[in-house]
């Protein structure tokens, strides 16, 4: 471990490249909006301390009339955190969902990233997800000047969302102190499981001339990245089965497929499949920012803005997949209605790999004029334009391999998420990593989808300000948003030409992984299996078909799959801004209402099942329907009342109450016609969305007192109250179909719920203590968060509450700073949550709780170099995802150790 630090810091030391801004706004977002202080000459600066990006925060916080809570540039991605969302998460209330060790999305007061909006300056970012919730793994840290979290809504600000609104800030030019600014940072992660170094650089700089007419402001950042992590996985999830089930039978003869040690059983739950898989991520990417403002005239203000990033993901997984459709169950022991031990012998073990592309580009162009009219009058116009494509359909594959006639086993009784397990062949020694016999299976050869997400916004903001203790506002405004998704499939005929598993694959084509599966486990598992380049076998099963005379091509459009949702929204908003004194106490009063006006379409195709029947060999033969186009309209308005009320107590002690209206839209892939079929043996799925949905909404109250003891210290308390009128919910449902039965998943409107709950929040630095302690502090936030909402997941008859919310959430921070050196220690908390109401077979999902140690130091060499060391995941937690209850595992994931080296650099 020393050896790898050793070469990682060197190398992060020698190279040539300048990298990583230092940049943060101190107050105010970068929008009109009240919340926060008005711009002053200091406001923004180049931040190089823990202190100074605290005060930054606290005096956003302070200043405004509603809830918000901010991160200054320093602490984006350098606390040590990979990307914004993980940032975010040191903020009271909010939460992040992590994908394979990365913080992906935000969840806020217990309400997940489909309720939560993301802006860039106070316009929408369109996102490569089938639905509205942004993934945060595409944008770059390093392109960002600081993000406000708006808990409590406000009428002129952009974002319609029941959990919040989170703005990110990118730098302007004719806000910075200095006429020229530039930072940048060089470095590399070590990723402990991959064994990789991944480079990765920023820059930053900023110019304006000294009459503060003209300026502009470019970042950039890269990184090449390389992670893996081990999975064991229950890929189809569990189901529940009985010895005179169909799944059972042999030549039509009932129970065939039952040894004669075997007792007979009824509605017992068994998991379909085992996949213990290496997960491997490749990723790259590039981010470019740039602002240019321009003040023809003392009272008009031009700014341009551009954000680019463009991220060239592959995920290849290589696992094992036996299902026990083949073979005869000879062992079995049950403990309660579980499964818990099973033996099959003359079974099939298949192997899968999966390769998916994700190349996504992110773009955003921004106008904004900003015209003082008269002393006392402001207007202001915003156009923008924002594109996410994501690119995949026809580098994504799905291929299998098939071994027969193998011994399996599996053993849940340890206790473990990783249940034992393994397998052999009578007929030759090491049968998972042996090429003797493998054969060709089931493929998926150019099936994926393609995602172009386009919102343009206009905007025309006035602000009347006269003498006195009122300022008036007033808007309109236009979006218009478009999600495409386009799919590529294989007919099912074409899939599964090789089901049967007659054709033997020659020896050449696998090797062995040599990767050691969960080094860290010391169950009875197997480590080891064959890897292949699945472009070879696709074009080997090829060769078998032309050789046969079956048909096997790469995917086509599939118009069932893809589909078109084109939502249109009109705005309209008065506000008013008053401040006042009650009891020579200042009071500032924040009411005002909006109103949206909702339209939109949704296209697509539709088809349906007409017989599906088993064929012997642990498949199902389907036949569909001819497609038939469908589509839909829509049309809501909704009117959104909100109040923020601030009274200074004392000079140090703040009160706060807000009140409001709020509405979330239903998620664009819900609205959506597009359908998914799954067909494998207990895992028959058909999954589609519903065009009729209403969106969520929500009437929602909250208060709270802050302290300010200190100008870099604060204790906050916060309480909330949201009453959701109606939740959308996934409705599965049986449909039998021949002699399979499907489990059919829709989404609908449910009853409504209560979400309560408070958040507490901490910040200090220990000043007054003696040198050298006066360099010490601590944040620590608290999130309790709580809902009646019970609904009942008919197929696993269970109930399950609020997707997202977790009912308590925490996060530590301890640090130092003085003498150039700085050093941090953070740790984060959060209970389970419910990931998917309907998951795999219906059943509900949770995402275990998990915790993270993270540290970071960095030392000022002089008032132009730092270098630094973080450290991620230092207590090597594993990710564990489950189905109903803890002893049914779903996923259960190793991540590693990821530790980063560098040098920064300022001017």
């Amino acid at each position: 471990m020393s050896r790898k630090l050793v070469l990682l810091a060197a190398t992060a030391l020698s190279a040539a490249v300048i990298v990583a801004p230092a940049f943060a706004q101190d107050a105010a977002p970068q929008t009109d909006a009240p919340a926060a202080a008005s711009p002053d000459e200091s406001q923004v600066v180049i931040v190089r301390g823990i202190r100074r990006s605290m005060k930054a925060a606290i005096d956003i916080k302070k200043a405004a009339i509603n809830t918000v809570d901010s991160i200054a540039a320093e602490d984006l991605g350098k606390l040590p955190d990979q990307n914004v969302a993980e940032s975010l998460q040191r903020i009271p209330g909010v939460t992040i969902e992590r994908n394979r060790g990365e913080g992906r999305y935000v969840s806020v007061r217990g309400f997940g990233p489909k309720f939560n909006a993301v802006t860039v300056n106070g316009r929408t970012l369109a996102t490569d997800n089938n639905g509205r919730e942004f993934s945060f793994d595409v944008l770059p840290s390093e392109l960002i000047a600081g993000a406000d979290v708006y808990k409590s809504p406000q009428a002129n600000i952009n974002g319609a969302s029941i959990g919040a609104t989170v703005d990110v800030r990118t730098l302007r030019p004719l806000d910075q102190s200095k006429s020229f600014t530039a930072a940048g940072s060089i470095g590399s992660q070590w990723a402990e499981l991959a064994d990789t170094q991944n480079p990765e650089a920023s820059g930053v700089m900023s110019w304006r001339n000294d009459a503060r007419t003209f300026g502009v402001a470019l970042s950039a950042s890269y990184m090449d990245q390389e992670v893996r992590d081990d999975e064991f996985t229950i890929g189809a999830g569990h189901v529940y089965r009985s010895s005179t089930d169909s799944y059972y039978n042999a030549g039509g003869v009932a129970g065939a497929r039952i040894g004669p040690d075997v007792a007979p059983f009824t509605h017992i739950s068994m998991p379909s499949n085992l996949s213990p898989f290496f997960f491997v991520r490749k990723k790259k990417m590039t981010g470019l920012n740039g602002s240019l403002q321009w003040k023809p005239a003392e009272n008009l203000t031009l700014t341009l803005d551009t954000l680019y990033s463009k991220a060239d993901i592959t995920e290849d997984q290589t696992g094992l997949a036996y299902d026990f459709s083949g073979g005869t169950l000879v062992e079995q022991v049950v403990q309660g209605n579980e499964a818990v031990y099973q033996r099959y012998t003359g079974g099939t073990v298949d192997q899968i790999l999966q390769h998916d592309t994700r190349d996504v580009t992110t773009t955003m162009v921004g106008f904004n004029a900003a015209w003082k009219a008269t002393d006392t009058l402001t207007l202001s116009f915003d156009a923008s334009t924002s594109k996410a494509q994501r690119r995949g359909k026809e580098d994504s594959d799905f291929t299998t391999i098939r071994r027969k006639n193998m011994d399996l086993w599996f053993d849940r009784r340890s206790g473990s998420p990783i249940y034992d397990y393994g397998f052999s062949s009578p007929n030759y020694d090491n049968a998972s990593t042996n090429p003797q016999g493998i054969t060709a299976h089931y493929y998926i050869w150019g099936g994926g989808s393609d995602i172009d997400d386009k919102t343009n916004e206009f905007k025309l903001d006035a602000k009347w300000a006269p003498e006195g203790a009122v300022t008036l506002y007033a808007g309109l405004a236009s979006e218009q948003r478009t999600k495409t998704i386009t799919t590529n499939s294989m007919p099912f005929g074409q899939q599964c030409a090789y089901c049967g598993s007659d054709r033997v694959l020659p020896e050449s084509l696998f090797s062995n992984t040599n990767m050691n599966f969960f080094s860290s486990h010391s169950g009875n598992i197997i480590r080891d299996w064959v890897a292949y380049d699945p472009i070879a076998l696709i074009n080997q099963v090829k060769q078998f078909a032309d050789a046969d005379g079956k048909a096997f091509a790469p995917g086509v459009f599939d118009p069932s799959g893809s589909s078109v949702v084109d939502e249109k929204v009109t705005i309209g908003y008065l506000m008013s801004d008053i401040r006042t004194e009650i009891g020579g106490m200042p009071l500032s009063i924040n009411a005002g209402v909006r109103v949206e006006d909702t339209n939109y379409t949704s296209s697509g195709a539709s088809r349906t099942v007409l017989s599906a029947v088993p064929n012997g060999a642990g498949q199902n033969i389907i036949t569909v329907s001819d497609v038939v186009p469908v589509s839909f309209d829509g049309h809501y308005t909704d009117i959104l009342p909100s109040l923020n009320a601030k009274l200074n107590l004392t000079d140090e002690l703040i009160a706060r109450f807000s009140a409001s209206r709020v509405l979330t839209r239903p998620t664009l892939s819900d609205l959506s016609p597009k359908q998914s079929i799954q067909t494998n043996p207990g895992n028959e799925t058909i999954k589609r969305g519903n065009p009729d949905l209403q969106p969520f909404r929500a009437s929602q109250i909250e208060g709270g007192l802050e302290w300010y003891f200190d100008r870099t210290s604060l204790l906050s308390f916060n309480a909330f109250y949201k009453n959701i009128d109606s939740f959308v919910t996934l409705t599965t449902t049986p449909q039998k179909v021949d002699q399979v039965t499907f489990q059919v998943t829709v989404p609908t409107n449910g009853n409504g719920a209560v979400v309560k709950g408070f958040e507490l929040g901490y910040r200090q630095v220990f000043s007054d203590l003696p040198s050298p302690f006066d360099g010490l502090g601590a944040q620590v936030s608290y999130t309790y968060a709580e809902s009646d909402a019970n609904y009942v997941n008919a197929v696993a008859n269970v109930s399950y509450g609020l997707e997202g919310l977790s009912k308590d959430s925490y996060t530590l921070v301890g640090f130092y700073e003085k003498y150039g050196f700085q050093a941090r220690l953070a740790y984060t908390w959060r209970d389970k949550f419910l990931q998917v109401a309907s998951g795999r077979n219906g059943e509900p999902e949770y995402f275990d709780a998990y915790g993270q140690l993270d540290a970071g130091v960095s030392y000022d060499i002089n008032d132009h170099f730092t270098v630094y060391l973080d450290g991620l995941n230092l207590t090597d937690e594993n990710e564990f995802i489950y189905s109903v209850t803890p002893d049914r595992t779903k996923e259960y994931r190793t991540t590693g150790k990821r530790i980063s080296a560098g040098i920064r650099f300022r001017y």
